[in-house]
């Protein structure tokens, strides 16, 4: 025992020479604790046997907490909590290694006094290292072997931010292992640091947009503390510094440096200080709109290879969209399977597409294009109206074409963008493909990419003029040969040439209207086309979905709708809705549609379907008088079929009802004359539309016109200048 006091004793000679924080140390209830010495030289030394039960840490955990010498001047320090347990007696068997003595019969024949232990705690951290001596005890009645008898605390080590603190326990003499953990103090992000130590106790930006220059403010500096504030981008490869500012709490940058990868340094005016950064503006949408006003797309071509080149300020994720534009104005829409994600700024280049003046490149970023750029007409091959196909291949590997339309592949025979029906074309595209005739636009990578073509129609649509052409010479023959066969109806016909066809039409000269109709079928649209060339002649100016599915396909119904409607409305022009069993059924649907449900399907290509959004609210507001006629062919659809909501408005039945039908669309008081002259014009404008019905019932029994085989713009619908069967001619070039 002399010995162990005298090691003991030399153990704890102090040192000297080091500072550090005061130390306390306390105990869980049935313990008692005492610090000893708060620096000593200590060493672990080797493992002994213990003759009797003693008290040994068994578990260490750490914490970070602070010590304050005032309110807000506090420091970082580490916390030690040891778990203590009771080691029973052991001793060595020969052959056998050690095992556990006599435990609690022992412990009760032991001295009555209470168990002491010397603890150690030796913490080591850059650039120096400390040990504590401390002196624990425990009454021996409360000593169970191999049970956890209460914990210690020792408070605490001193601590930098950021630092780290190697820490090691053990007792003296050393009965076990060593206890041993690292720990790692918080920087200025710790909650509890922020507002007790100096160091982080960093001001709030205060950031003012003006139209030129942005000021940044420092708010709550505190007393007598100087900070350095750094302003960079924070870029992926590298941190481009902008400037750096000290001593003042106001700073001034040039509003187009506001960019959402705009961050800011602080930190305190010290040697080593602990800096803070902030990027407030990565989630601003006004700095997301500034970086893309600064950014450039730029496409480039080597030889027939394509390319492009972002350049933005900031380092951001976006996709790159190759896209397909008909018209200069026209919308761009994107090539199936063809979007690339990037990081841009970059280089990029397409190794799939070939040069075309329709193709495009659009930068996508947030959900939105933000850039887009389209190759220069004139300086590549292909003609800007061609047509785009793609070529896939069946299990079977025969050769299947699509039509590329609004990002997606649609069947041939439902293809409406060129404003004619290609379906019948299929064959000879077919062939223009294999033979090479068709430009290549895109290779075939992936099963789910097929191969891009890109088609021109001229040749076929030039085809279709010369026949249309003929077909126009012909019918004109015909006219005048029956005319001469009549002299009687020749003479009524000069006679009105005479009288001036526009006799009536003073009324309804350069007025604008608009026919709305549900297209159920070929023969109902040749009835539209009968009364829209009739009306066409009266010099009013007639829009109708029937002469305009180029346009209406290039730039889709709901666009091609406003866009009517907006003009009608400058020129105080009507709307015409004329009612079919198919147009019943339509607004039927909108009018039981309830919230929550699902919206009625539209017809992709039908002006009708997409105006029904815009018309409704009209009629149910009561603000459809003076805007709105209302029209069906009695033959084909009683009034008392329409619904209730569009009876609001006048509802004209045709033909039998054309002469006030036409003073309703001429909007102003008619004189004697003018009304004689309408009601010649709807007479023969009456037996045009009879005629028309009467083939369109002749082909049914019950009166109703066969489905159409096919929506395709062109089915049943005769080239401009044509007649048709029913006698009527196509719009002139100039009607829409």
């Amino acid at each position: 025992m002399q010995a162990a006091g005298l090691g003991l004793f030399l153990l704890l000679l102090p040192r000297t020479g080091l500072h550090a924080l005061p130390g306390s140390v306390s105990c869980s209830q049935g313990l008692s604790c005492r610090l000893l010495e708060d620096d000593v030289l200590c060493s672990p030394g080797a493992v002994g046997l213990a003759s009797g039960p003693v008290l040994v840490p068994t578990q260490m955990t750490m914490e970070s907490v602070l010590h304050c010498a005032a309110e807000s001047d506090c420091s970082p320090c580490v916390q030690v909590k040891l778990q203590l347990a009771v080691l029973g007696p052991r001793e060595e068997v020969a052959g056998e290694g050690t095992r556990d003595g006599p435990g609690m019969d022992a412990l009760q024949h032991q001295d009555s006094g209470p168990l002491r232990s010397w603890v150690l705690l030796s913490v080591r951290t850059y650039p120096s290292s400390r040990c504590v001596a401390i002196e624990v005890q425990l009454p021996r009645a409360l000593a169970q072997p191999s049970n956890t008898v209460g914990s210690m605390w020792f408070h605490c080590f001193e601590a930098a931010l950021r630092g780290e603190l190697h820490v090691t326990s053990y007792t003296s003499p050393r009965y076990r292992e060593v206890l041993s953990q690292t720990h790692r103090v918080p920087d200025c992000s710790w909650p509890a640091a922020q507002a007790a130590i100096r160091q982080c106790q960093v001001p709030r930006l205060q950031v003012s947009v003006g139209t030129e220059h942005v000021v940044v403010q420092l708010q709550d500096v505190p007393v007598e503390q100087n900070f350095i504030v750094w302003f960079y981008w924070n870029q992926t490869l590298e941190l481009k510094g902008l400037r750096t500012e000290r001593g003042t709490q106001n700073f001034s940058l040039p509003s187009a440096q506001l960019l959402p990868c705009l961050c800011l340094q602080v930190w305190p005016d010290i040697p080593d200080p602990p800096r803070i950064s902030r990027c407030p503006f990565t989630q601003d949408p006004a700095a997301w709109t500034r970086l893309w006003a600064q950014a450039q797309l730029k496409l480039h071509l080597t030889g027939e290879r394509l390319s492009c080149s972002v350049s933005v300020p900031c380092v951001v994720p976006a996709e790159l969209v190759p896209c397909w534009r008909l018209k200069r104005a026209g919308p761009c829409h994107e090539l199936p399977h063809l979007r690339q994600a990037v990081t841009v700024p970059s280089l990029h280049e397409f190794g799939t597409l070939q040069s075309h003046p329709n193709l495009c490149v659009q930068v996508w970023s947030v959900g939105q294009v933000q850039l887009m750029q389209c190759l220069q007409e004139g300086a590549m091959r292909g003609q800007p109206a061609d047509f785009l196909l793609m070529e896939t291949r069946d299990p079977q590997g025969n050769m299947l074409l699509c039509a590329v339309e609004r990002g997606t592949c649609v069947p041939l025979g439902s293809s409406t963008c060129m404003g004619v029906g290609v379906g019948a074309l299929e064959q000879q595209l077919r062939w223009d493909v294999q033979s090479g005739q068709c430009l290549q636009i895109w290779r075939a990578e992936g099963s789910l990419v097929g191969t891009g073509w890109a088609c021109s129609l001229e040749k076929y649509l030039r085809a279709r003029w010369a026949l249309a052409w003929m077909g126009v010479l012909l019918s004109t023959f015909c006219i005048l040969l029956l005319l001469l066969l009549k002299k009687e109806n020749l003479k009524g016909w000069l006679k009105m040439l005479k009288e001036d066809y526009s006799s009536g039409g003073g009324l309804l000269r350069g007025r604008r209207i608009l026919i709305l109709y549900s297209p159920d079928h070929a023969g109902f649209e040749q009835l539209v086309s009968t009364l829209a060339c009739a009306l066409t002649r009266l010099q009013l100016l007639v829009s109708v979905e029937l002469w305009s599915r180029a346009e209406l396909c290039a730039i889709g119904p709901v666009q091609w709708f406003h866009a009517q409607r907006l003009r009608l409305l400058q020129e105080g022009g009507t709307v015409v809705l004329l009612f079919s069993r198919g147009a019943v059924a339509k607004c039927t649907e909108w009018l039981l549609w309830k919230p929550g449900e699902l919206l009625p399907q539209d017809d992709p290509y039908s002006a009708f379907s997409a105006s029904l959004n815009c018309i409704l609210p009209d009629f149910l507001a009561g603000k459809a008088g003076g805007r709105y006629l209302v029209a069906c062919f009695e033959d084909l659809l009683q009034p008392a079929d329409i619904p209730e909501l569009f009876r609001s408005v006048p509802i004209f039945m045709l033909p039998s009802q054309l002469p006030t039908f036409l003073l309703a669309l001429a909007g102003t008081a008619a004189g004697r004359e003018q009304k004689s002259g309408l009601k010649k014009h709807s007479l023969w404008i009456s037996d045009s539309l009879q005629r028309a019905i009467k083939e369109c019932q002749l082909q049914e029994p019950d009166g109703h016109c066969p489905p159409q085989a096919s929506a395709l713009p062109g089915s049943r619908q005769v080239p401009m200048g044509a007649k048709s069967e029913a006698g009527e001619l196509s719009p002139p070039m100039g009607s829409t």
